[in-house]
């Protein structure tokens, strides 16, 4: 169970330089959430939303990672986007 404290502590914070889960840099995101071991952030300039790994802005993961058949496939979106990062935002936009 993630601590509530944890929860509220980096909401609205800042982080420079953050890999999104399609492998493209992000210059600056705002954390709009802490879970166990994700975190919801936004893109400043852009203002997409997408979630990533705590440890990828540097925080510690709190819980096991599970894997769940339908779940959100980092490496198998990777492969998936890799070079093609106008479509991708065009894609999200238009849903």
């Amino acid at each position: 169970m993630i601590n509530k404290t944890d929860y509220y502590k980096y909401k609205g914070k800042v982080f420079f330089n953050v890999e999104d889960p399609f492998g493209y840099k992000h210059r600056e995101v705002e954390v709009l959430a802490i879970y166990e071991n994700t975190a919801a952030v936004r893109d400043v300039k852009t203002g997409l939303t997408w979630t990533i790994r705590k440890r990828e802005i540097g925080l510690k993961e709190t819980g096991k990672l599970h894997k769940h058949h339908g779940h959100f496939d980092y490496r198998k979106t990777k492969r998936q986007w890799k070079g093609k990062q106008e479509q991708l935002i065009d894609t999200i936009r238009s849903l």
